[in-house]
């Protein structure tokens, strides 16, 4: 018998969903080629003729604006705009200073760091960890106590002593 794992129902998941999708874009073609037909040829309607002697009712004529009151109402409009925008404006030089201020800073800010990256590196000089139980050691190796006497007194290993020691005399050498 088929095992089916994970990822053929996956496969067979986009499939139906491809198939899906096929279908609703093949109905919505459909409406389309439709729609532009019944707009080709639009459907009319025979309608009994109005009888000749219906009135015509006229609307009121809206009342007329005299063209000074029009004109003033367009210059406070005008106004108030102007208004807006000099708000505006002064909202957005202030943005750019503000901007111009950070980019001044992020130039600075580059300007120390190219100049630090080409300047040369000081030689750095190793530093050697230095441990409380080993730096007693190393003084001892200094003066020339021997390696036993060292693990004695500093209470580790004479294989530890010994290495020591012979760093101290290639300290020593140096």
């Amino acid at each position: 018998m088929m095992e089916l794992g994970v990822r053929e129902a996956i496969w067979a998941l986009v499939g139906v969903l491809s198939l899906y999708l096929v279908v609703i874009l093949f109905r919505l073609a459909l409406p389309r080629t439709a729609r532009a037909a019944a707009e080709a040829a639009p459907q009319t309607e025979v309608v009994a003729a109005p009888p000749a002697a219906a009135t015509v009712e006229t609307m009121p004529a809206p009342p007329e604006i005299p063209l000074a009151e029009m004109n003033e109402l367009e210059i406070q409009q005008l106004r108030r705009d102007i208004g807006q925008l000099r708000t505006e404006q002064d909202f957005l030089r202030s943005e750019l200073v503000a901007m111009r201020l950070d980019m001044n800073e992020i130039q600075g800010t580059l300007a120390r760091a190219e100049v630090q990256a080409q300047q040369p590196q000081a030689a750095q000089q190793y530093v050697r960890p230095v441990s409380p139980q080993h730096s007693e050691a190393m003084l001892l190796a200094g003066r020339g106590v021997t390696a036993a006497q060292i693990a004695d007194h500093c209470g580790i290993s004479v294989a530890e002593a010994e290495l020591v020691c012979a760093l101290a005399r290639a300290e020593d050498g140096a």
